[in-house]
C-alpha cells in the first residue's frame, strides 16, 4: 500500500534547493520556525481506527495532522534556539519530571491544570514516581493538530517498552502549555489510537498511512474539532460517502446495505434466534442474553426502533459501513456494519460504544446529517 506521508507543493519540489527544502516546508505547512529540530516534517494522513466489539479494524477513514519523525533519540535533552515552541516545552517538562520539580512543572502546565491544586500535585507525583523507574528510550515522533502538539516517547521499564503520550496545548501567547491529565478531544483520542495500534509505529516498523488513493476518492471532509479552523494546525477528516437517492460508484455497496437493513426486519418477526445472525457474534451474544430477560414492552419497543429506520446515506470506510438513517419520527440514527465470513454485511457495535459514537453520532458530522435540504452537502468536497 502506498504510503501517503506529504503534500509537496510546486514550489517546493521545483523552486528549492536541496539545502532550503527543510526550510521550506516548514513555512509551507506553518511550523512557525526557521529550522526544525524533527528530521523530517509533513502533512500525514492516518487511518482511523474502529473497535469492534471483538477487534480493531484499520479503516480508510484518513485525518490529516502534521507529523515529525526524529532519528536522534535524545535530540530533545539539546533543543535550544533551533527548536520550536513545542519542542522546547517538550524539554522543559522532561527536565522538570527528571528531577521531582514539582514548581517548575506547574509553571511549564496550561493554566486550566494549575486551578486545582490538589489534583495537579496528584498527577505530578504520579509522574515522579513513575520516571525513577523508567528510561527515555527516544522520542521518534510527534503530532500535531487542533491546537495540541503531541510527543510519543518510547519508554523502557523492567517489563517492557511502551510509548505514553505528552500533550501540549496552544496558549494565545504562543508557547504550549502542558497536560497532565489525558484530553477527551475527539481528535487527540484518534491520533493516540493510531500510534498504537498494531498498524502504527507502536505495533510495527513501517506503519500503515492512508493511500493517495483514499484521498483523492474522498468525497467528504470535516473539521471535528469546532473550533479547528482558528485552532493552531487544524485536522481534517476524510471520508467517502453517498446517498442512497444518488449513490453514484457506490451504487452496490448502498444496494446491499439496503438489503441487509430490510433482511433484519424480516428476520425480526421469526425471532430473537433469527435476527441475531445478523449481527456480530458478540453484539448477537449481548442482544440475545438482553432480550430474554427483557419485559415485554422493552421488545416491542426495539422491535418498533428497528421496523422504523429508513437508510438515507452511509460512508464506505472499506472494511466497516456507517449508515444514517432517518424514522418517520424521531433524530437521526446511525448503524455501524462489517463484513461477516461469507462477506455478508453485519450489524457491529450494536450495543458497544466507542470514540468513533464521537465522530459520527455527535458533533459536526452528526449536525451534517440532521440537515432536512442536504444532508452532508455542508461538508462536500
Amino acid at each position: 500500500m502506498k504510503r501517503m506521508v506529504k503534500i509537496r507543493y510546486a514550489v517546493i519540489r521545483y523552486g528549492c534547493r536541496a539545502a532550503l527544502k527543510l526550510m521550506c516546508v516548514a513555512a509551507v505547512l506553518g511550523l512557525g520556525f526557521s529550522q526544525a529540530m524533527a528530521d523530517d516534517s509533513h502533512l500525514a494522513y492516518l487511518p482511523m481506527t474502529f473497535h469492534a466489539e471483538g477487534q480493531d479494524i484499520r479503516t480508510t477513514a484518513c485525518l490529516q495532522v502534521t507529523e515529525h519523525v526524529y532519528s536522534e533519540s535524545n535530540w530533545w535533552e539539546g533543543a535550544t534556539g533551533n527548536a520550536s515552541a513545542p519542542e522546547r516545552a517538550f524539554k522543559g517538562v522532561m527536565a522538570a519530571i527528571q528531577h521531582s520539580d514539582r514548581d517548575g512543572l506547574l509553571r511549564l502546565s496550561d493554566p486550566q491544570e494549575a486551578k486545582d491544586p490538589k489534583h495537579f500535585d496528584e498527577q505530578a507525583s504520579a509522574f515522579f514516581q513513575q520516571f525513577r523507574n523508567l528510561e527515555v528510550v527516544g522520542v521518534p515522533l510527534a503530532y500535531d493538530f487542533d491546537g495540541l502538539a503531541v510527543f510519543f516517547p518510547k519508554l523502557r521499564s523492567q517489563r517492557r517498552i511502551f510509548f505514553a503520550p505528552f500533550i501540549f496545548a496552544s496558549e494565545t501567547d504562543g508557547s504550549f502549555g502542558f497536560l497532565p491529565r489525558r484530553t477527551r478531544q475527539v481528535t487527540y483520542q484518534l491520533v493516540n489510537d493510531w500510534v498504537q495500534a498494531t498498524w502504527g509505529p507502536t505495533g510495527s516498523a513501517h506503519p500503515t498511512y492512508c493511500t493517495d488513493d483514499d484521498i483523492k476518492r474522498a468525497t467528504h471532509r470535516v473539521s471535528l474539532v469546532s473550533s479547528s479552523k482558528e485552532a493552531w494546525h487544524p485536522s481534517q477528516l476524510f471520508l467517502r460517502g453517498a446517498s442512497f437517492d444518488a449513490p453514484g460508484e457506490l451504487g452496490d455497496l448502498v444496494a446491499s446495505t439496503r438489503s441487509a437493513i430490510e433482511g433484519m426486519k424480516a428476520a425480526f418477526a421469526k425471532g430473537i434466534d433469527e435476527f441475531v445472525k445478523h449481527l456480530t457474534p458478540e453484539g448477537g451474544s449481548y442482544l440475545k442474553q438482553w432480550f430474554i430477560s427483557a419485559e415485554s414492552k422493552e421488545r416491542e419497543q426495539y422491535w418498533a426502533a428497528i421496523a422504523d429506520q429508513k437508510p438515507f446515506f452511509l460512508f464506505d470506510l472499506s472494511s466497516v459501513v456507517v449508515v444514517y438513517t432517518r424514522p418517520p419520527m424521531g433524530q437521526v440514527q446511525v448503524m455501524y456494519f462489517t463484513f461477516g465470513a461469507k462477506h455478508e454485511l453485519l450489524w457491529t457495535n450494536a450495543s458497544h460504544v466507542t470514540v468513533m459514537d464521537t465522530v459520527f453520532k455527535a458533533g459536526p458530522l452528526y449536525d451534517a446529517a440532521s440537515s432536512k435540504e442536504r444532508p452532508f452537502s455542508s461538508v462536500a468536497k
